[in-house]
């Protein structure tokens, strides 16, 4: 199973805020997803959107007023093959509205594990609820001391502090192993017996105390 590597760009956020993963090319969106919401930083509390070239990737909706096929149906592997310049769009929140922009940077790479995995990263995510970019830029500002009141509310609402530039690489590390050990590439593979040893029969302790 070959690999891809993606750059995971979180438009309308400046300066920007990006991720760089490597992903197995036959994980399916659903999985993507979870991939994103883990590298980014999100909480998986809303409602998700992939678009390639006009078509729709998601969960069931009947509210939607077009039509989404199933993430879980579509491979990465099938994507990639047929983005237009190499993109495609991955939507969150479809009241705050972030809008990501990905990037295939390489396919047909050699498998590696662990995988997916995090390969670099440039600033925080954004928190939730907080009114999309707009409220993201308030808070930006009330965080590096500007005097912004919808700022100030934000940063109070998320105990007084928010460091546009801190990336916890460590618990991102740990939001991918449980995606990860689906792919079953962190499986110990036992070293073979020495060609001596490989008939032997089970040592009998009791018996061999007697002896």
């Amino acid at each position: 199973m070959a690999d891809i590597r993606l750059k995971i760009e979180l438009l309308y956020t400046d300066p920007l805020v990006w991720r760089r993963v490597v992903v197995p090319e036959k994980i399916n969106l659903l999985r993507l997803h979870e991939v994103i919401q883990a590298v980014m930083g999100w909480e998986e509390v809303h409602l998700f959107e992939f678009e390639c070239n006009g078509r729709y990737y998601g969960l069931p909706d009947e509210w939607s007023d077009r039509p989404i096929a199933l993430a879980r149906n579509a491979q990465l592997k099938a994507i990639a093959a047929r983005a237009e310049e190499n993109t495609f769009y991955y939507r969150y929140d479809f009241g705050d509205d972030w809008l990501h922009r990905i990037t295939i940077e390489a396919t047909d790479l050699a498998e590696t594990s662990p995988c997916p995995r995090l390969v670099e990263a440039e600033r925080a995510c954004p928190p939730e609820d907080i009114g999309g970019t707009l409220g993201y830029e308030a808070l930006l500002e009330a965080a590096a001391g500007q005097p912004n009141e919808h700022g100030k509310m934000l940063l109070e609402m998320l105990g007084g502090e928010f460091n546009p530039d801190d990336v916890d690489t460590d618990e991102v590390a740990a939001m991918l192993e449980p995606i990860q050990r689906g792919f079953k590439r962190n499986k110990v593979k036992r070293k073979p017996l020495p060609a001596s040893d490989q008939g032997a029969w089970p040592i009998d302790m009791t018996r061999s105390l007697k002896d």
